[in-house]
């Protein structure tokens, strides 16, 4: 078999060449190509090494043309490719984060820079002054944007393929995050959720009044969803046969306009299973919609229109399971009133708790200020609450939509989680029973 120089394969399986050739000026023209004049990857070695020589013979044919000096790529101009291409198949909610990213930080400090002038230094400084203002979670989305950004600018070319490989392939120089700070690993031992007792005061306000967002509520406690998700749900996609539901899309605002989009990830598609809790508060929900429907009749008001980026059409009062009594459709928005109003409630009931603690007073205290009505930790709870019942790990891991395994572990390692008291002191109550 042939031996072709110069050549290597790509992670991916891919070819690329390298052409490193030293100019009549003195300069060295070095550089690595992964695709070919018309965009396309280089399938086998053969292929590439072909593309290789014949690149040469044009250098040497032109080298007053392969010395002329490189037009300038910004981060910027990576930034706008990507949004032009591969930024339509990211969630909308994703989207935002990264706009946010790029106009307050990213572009500040990178925008205007030429590409080929940004040194590994400079993301190590970046990340870490982010970091001294913000928490480690927080500037780990920094690290990953800036791995989407330059891995965009590899796939253009426009980068020096070498720095791109010692800095963000290299597993033992790439970039990386600071060192984490002593109190973020501390709050790293345990996930945040909601006790029993915080639960009830939650319920007890969605069952309030007209009751319009107890259903919310229960799909984030009982089914572990999203909020875009909670609100995106539709009754189509509730099989009561099997008694599970078809996560499937995410309800958002886009541009000021109501969008059904696809979920955060691939793994986010997904089947729920319903506990009869659910089943049972959904069943008398539809009911109560279709008594709702004909007594109201033409004033029922589900004539709002949202459009449906995955069928690419407009649809009009969709059979959306989140509604109030009067037909009108309930959104992402319909929350924040009852986050207002929720969180002084747990802040007190934590303030209550803590001073009448013997002990861990001050962590206590300190955590009274954070107790506040976020619709995730609903999300959370449930997660916690499945732990400690021993749902299976893979199990849990499919209905919550986790792509790593990791990331559903953390609920199971969790020794702080009330409800994983409460059964192993039970369990151990019944193997050491008092004679």
């Amino acid at each position: 078999m042939a031996k072709y120089t110069g050549v290597t394969q790509n992670t991916d399986g891919s070819w690329t060449y390298r052409i490193k050739i030293k100019l009549p000026d003195g300069s060295v023209k070095d550089t690595r190509i992964k695709k070919d004049s018309r965009g396309n990857p280089f399938l086998t070695a053969r292929q590439a090494f072909e593309a290789k020589k014949e690149h040469e013979t044009r250098i040497r044919a032109n080298p007053e043309e392969s010395a002329s000096k490189p037009k300038k790529v910004t981060l910027t101009d990576v930034y706008e490719h990507y949004l032009k291409t591969t930024a339509k198949e990211k969630a909308p909610a994703t989207l935002r984060k990264q706009d946010s990213m790029w106009r307050n930080y990213v572009k500040v400090a990178f925008g205007d820079r030429d590409i080929n002038s940004i040194t590994q230094d400079d993301l190590d400084t970046f990340l870490l002054n982010v970091y001294e203002n913000h928490s480690y979670a927080y500037t780990e989305g920094f690290l990953k944007f800036l791995y989407l950004l330059f891995g965009r600018a590899d796939k253009m070319q426009v980068v020096n393929s070498d720095w791109y490989e010692e800095t963000f392939i290299n597993p033992n120089k790439r970039l990386t995050m600071p060192k984490k700070r002593q109190e973020d690993n501390k709050e790293d031992e345990h996930v945040d959720s909601y006790t029993s007792d915080e639960i009830e005061i939650i319920r007890s306000f969605f069952e309030s009044g007209d009751r319009n967002l107890y259903i919310a509520f229960c799909l984030g406690l009982y089914a572990g969803l999203r909020i875009s998700e909670c609100f995106g749900l539709r009754w189509q996609d509730i099989d009561w046969n099997t008694k599970t539901i078809h996560v499937r899309r995410q309800l958002n605002y886009v541009d000021g306009i109501l969008r059904l989009t696809a979920v955060k990830t691939l793994k986010g598609v997904r089947e729920v299973i319903m506990p009869t809790i659910l089943y049972d508060e959904l069943s008398i929900r539809r009911l109560l919609e279709k008594k709702q429907k004909e007594e109201l009749g033409e004033a029922y008001r589900n004539t709002e229109k949202v459009y449906d980026e995955i069928e690419k059409k407009w649809i009009t009062g969709s059979d959306f399971v989140n509604r109030k009594t009067n037909g009108e459709l309930l959104t992402v928005n319909s929350m924040k009133y009852w986050a207002k109003k929720i969180t002084p409630a747990l802040q007190k009931n934590a303030e209550k708790k803590a001073k009448f603690k013997t002990f861990g007073l001050p962590d206590d205290i300190a955590r009274v200020d954070k107790r506040e009505f976020r619709y995730h930790m609903l999300r959370h709870t449930y997660a916690s609450n499945c732990a400690a019942a021993n749902v299976s790990m893979y199990k849990l891991m499919a209905m919550l939509g986790h792509k790593k395994i990791d990331t559903t572990m953390k609920y199971y390692v969790d020794t702080s989680n009330e409800t994983l008291y409460e059964r192993t002191l039970k369990t151990l109550d019944e193997l050491f029973p008092v004679e």
